[in-house]
């Protein structure tokens, strides 16, 4: 057991000077220690945004193979991400996940090969991720015969039969019971004419048959699109065509290479284009191509430090820019894997033959940290990121400049006693690319069984553009960020009735906790909703607030809505509110409307005052309809409750 490096703050301590490195002894009548930089973590304290894992997932083109895909899938896990994203790339000259012949034959006699694409839901399931699948190009046999270099890329010649086509192959995946994540309609087609050579009127046919093909099949699909391409040729004309036909359209789509503060001007565009009409309130925005390299040509170049050390500290920088817009839900990094065929390393996460890249580390670390964001304060250039539950706690720290930098780091008010503490990092010499050797993210220091409370790690150096990641847990093996068996996850649905502000909501499908959060807005309506099957009879919900809760308003509400389906019939619903260390966010005056279509009408919910906020129990099967198979929609709403409030809302089985 190593202890000598940490110290409890119990005593002002002073450096003695041996060589370049500072060793801690008592003070006594010395000089105070050097100026170092210092980031100090205050774990009692929260502060948004927090860190979500839904926020962040991958992309793949088609140059890795199925056999990469089969290697690399298993390490999927240590990303914790929601959606891995793919063109199904019919139609096209080549694809390594063989897909581009998936759909043969005549437009009289259609011939469909699913092997690959259920070997591949099949392993993603396996593993609770969700495919976000991009229908297109045009497949084999609606291509214009006369056409050669461009056939893939042409509008279908046969609309009809495009749609057909859709139709079954989500049907197909609703019969398999793996339906997509998220249903996307093609690729850039906004972009290069190899992506796209049609008119934009034939893509709006495009649209209409894919959409109907895609609803018929499920009527409850997450439908995307148009994956449109960092020029965001289409960002306007696209909305105004969904708009004006009032087609259904859940998450706007689109791309980005760049950096996160260049990429927060495409958000910004799309924004503002989606804000033009109230048709796009639900409808999200998922940047499902970006990576953070402001130039990407050539794709694969040797010694590049997206390889490298220096790419994991841009990484979470990039991240932190990000989650600075909720509205933003999901962000793709592009590539998970460097193509089969490349010579040379590429935009991936992991090489062509399985080795794991610093980003992946970085990413790693991202994945491991709980989601509850906890005070940082930094002195010096270092930027942190800080997190914690009841059981386990992370800090990752960075360092932007190409300095090396001394670093003190100061951890209070842990949340528990006693745990086991980690150091890791990467650098040169640490889980970073260097003369072609790649190294698993693994501690440069451990600390077993040690007394915490308030402690300091003192008189260290970060590398230049390294990262240092810290971690400690309680070692009772519990976690938030474990996924938990409650109902299956249908469809979530999102809210932005205000895009621009700093208050948040959002639901975990994997852990069924939902985040909500005022942030510093005086008003806001946050909603975030889960269509659920196979609903116990009655749950729990535990929810935990911090900050003040304000003075209710006359929409004021925080609280949790039932909404039961029969069939595809809403038929009545059950509103949960009551008080939190006795006050009751509620207004009976609010419209009790929600923003999704179908939902129960306000005359048919019951209202309930639960006694306690904290901790309550849902009765589902007591208040269900006749008919009720385990069908509802559970909607958590946070609406003008104070400034800086943030609430978490768990959702377990009633044992």
């Amino acid at each position: 057991m190593k202890t000598s490096q940490w110290h409890r703050i119990h005593r002002i301590i002073a450096p003695t000077i041996v060589g370049m490195f500072a060793f801690p002894v008592a003070a006594s009548g010395q000089l105070p220690r050097l100026v170092l930089n210092e980031v100090y973590v205050d774990f009692s304290t929260g502060v948004d945004a927090p860190l979500l894992k839904t926020k962040f997932n991958v992309y793949d083109p088609v140059g890795p193979t199925m056999e990469q895909f089969d290697q690399n899938v298993g390490i999927m896990d240590e990303l914790n991400i929601d959606t891995y994203r793919i063109e199904l790339a019919w139609g096209r000259g080549r694809s390594g996940f063989n897909l581009n012949t998936m759909i043969t034959g005549t437009p009289d006699d259609l011939v469909y090969d699913f092997e690959p694409l259920d070997h591949m839901v099949t392993e993603l399931d396996k593993r609770n991720v969700r495919l976000l699948g991009a229908y297109g190009y045009n497949p084999l046999p609606l291509q214009d015969p006369t056409l050669q270099r461009y056939a893939s890329s042409s509008a279908p010649i046969d609309m009809e039969k495009w749609g057909e086509i859709v139709h079954t192959v989500a049907q197909h995946y609703v019969d398999l019971g793996i339906t997509f994540g998220i249903d996307e309609v093609w690729n850039e087609a906004d972009g290069l004419y190899s992506f796209y050579s049609g008119t934009e009127e034939e893509f709006h046919e495009i649209y209409r048959q894919w959409v109907h093909g895609v609803r018929s099949a499920n009527p409850d699909a997450t439908v995307a699109g148009p994956a449109s391409a960092p020029e965001l040729v289409w960002h306007r004309a696209f909305p105004e065509f969904i708009a004006s036909e009032n087609l259904p359209l859940d998450a706007f789509t689109f791309h980005h290479y760049g950096s996160g503060e260049l990429g927060l001007n495409s958000v910004d565009k799309v924004a503002a284009s989606l804000d033009r009409f109230a048709h796009f309130e639900t409808t999200a925005m998922i940047l499902d191509e970006w990576h953070s390299a402001d130039l990407i040509e050539p794709w694969c170049r040797d010694d590049d430090v997206r390889d490298t050390y220096e790419g994991a500290q841009q990484i979470l920088h990039d991240f932190d820019v990000f989650l600075s817009r909720p509205e933003l839900t999901s962000v793709s990094w592009a590539w998970y894997m460097d193509p089969a065929r490349a010579q040379e390393t590429c935009m991936g996460l992991i090489t062509n033959d399985g080795h794991r890249k610093a980003v992946f580390n970085a990413w790693k670390i991202y994945g491991n940290m709980p989601v509850d964001r906890k005070q940082v304060r930094s002195v010096g250039p270092l930027k942190a990121i800080a997190s914690a539950d009841d059981h386990n706690l992370g800090v990752v720290i960075w360092n932007p400049d190409p300095y090396r930098r001394r670093i003190d780091v100061h951890l209070e008010n842990i949340p528990f006693d006693r745990g086991d503490v980690r150091v890791y990092r990467i650098d040169a010499e640490n889980a970073s690319y260097g003369d072609g050797a790649y190294e698993e993210l693994t501690p440069v220091e451990a600390f077993e069984d040690v007394e915490l409370g308030d402690f300091s790690w003192l008189d260290h150096i970060i590398p230049e553009h390294g990262t240092l990641y810290v971690e400690a847990d309680d070692g009772s093996g519990l976690s938030d960020l474990t996924p938990v068996d409650v109902a299956s996850v249908v469809k979530v649905n999102r809210y932005y009735p205000d895009r621009g502000t700093s208050s948040y909501a959002d639901f975990d499908r994997k852990t069924w906790i939902a985040r909500l959060g005022m942030a510093d807005e005086q008003s806001a309506n946050q909603q975030v909703g889960v269509l659920a099957g196979g609903l116990p009879g009655a749950l729990r919900a535990e929810v935990e607030i911090e900050g003040q809760l304000g003075s209710p308003s006359a929409n004021s509400l925080l609280g949790v809505r039932v909404d039961y389906r029969v069939g595809r019939t809403y038929t009545n619903g059950l509103l949960f509110h009551g008080p939190y260390d006795g006050v009751d966010v509620y207004s009976a005056e609010r419209d009790m409307a929600l923003p999704w279509e179908g939902r129960a009408a306000d005359g048919d919910v019951n209202v309930i005052t639960v006694s306690d906020l904290a901790d309550f129990q849902i009765p589902l099967a007591e208040h269900a309809p006749d008919g009720w198979d385990g069908e509802a929609h559970i909607a958590f709403i946070m609406q003008d409750a104070g400034p800086g409030t943030r609430a978490r809302i768990k959702l377990r089985p009633l044992e």
